[in-house]
């Protein structure tokens, strides 16, 4: 069976562990391992942007997907990311745009908070939780993109379950996560013209 849904995945795994007594807890491991692996995966396979909604007294809520923030524009303008008690100490004042912001638990603050006019967008672009595997949810886009990224952390945390030397899964998946960051890297600078920096 191919590893392109979720029974296939729990097939491959316990195919490769050679265990046919390992059902009722292999979907346990992929929960696991999809734990680990958006905990550690940031690269444009889970990258997405919204427009938040910018209230008055400054707060735009977070979506219930968001991972890590990656950018944020108003109107296409780079905000800048300062502490929160940095942007607590500013004194306050209004602004015909924001300048910084600043994480305050689900929501972002914004300093100085703008009055929001029709034409105005406040984007993010964030890295997200794209869902977790299950048997109605039998894939996602991170599964679709590395498939073998699942198996390996899977089987690593099999390995920690059966108490068996799970190295060289380990080793399959820091592969993995290894040439999807490249091929994330890759894409991002791709088309860029080469800089040469002075050596003084």
């Amino acid at each position: 069976m191919s590893i392109t849904t979720y029974d296939g995945l729990k097939f491959s795994v316990a195919d490769w562990l050679n265990r046919e007594d390992l059902t009722s807890v292999i979907p346990d491991f992929i929960e696991l391992a999809e734990n680990r692996i958006f905990h550690e995966l940031r690269a444009p396979v889970n990258e997405k942007t919204i427009l938040l909604t910018l209230s008055s007294d400054g707060y735009a809520t977070l979506p219930s997907d968001f991972l890590e923030i990656k950018d944020v524009f108003w109107n296409y303008d780079p905000l800048e990311r300062v502490s929160l008690t940095q942007l607590h100490n500013y004194v306050s004042r209004s602004g015909s745009s924001p300048e910084v912001f600043s994480r305050e638990t689900y929501r972002l603050r914004f300093f100085p908070v703008p009055t929001v006019g029709a034409s105005d967008e406040l984007r993010m672009i964030y890295y997200y939780d794209p869902g977790r595997l299950t048997s109605s949810a039998t894939s996602n886009v991170v599964f679709a993109a590395a498939p073998e990224l699942y198996l390996y952390a899977t089987l690593a945390e099999a390995a920690q379950y059966l108490g068996s030397d799970g190295s060289r899964w380990e080793g399959g998946y820091q592969n993995a996560m290894g040439r999807l960051m490249q091929h994330a890297r890759s894409a991002e600078y791709a088309g860029a013209t080469a800089q040469v920096k002075m050596g003084y």
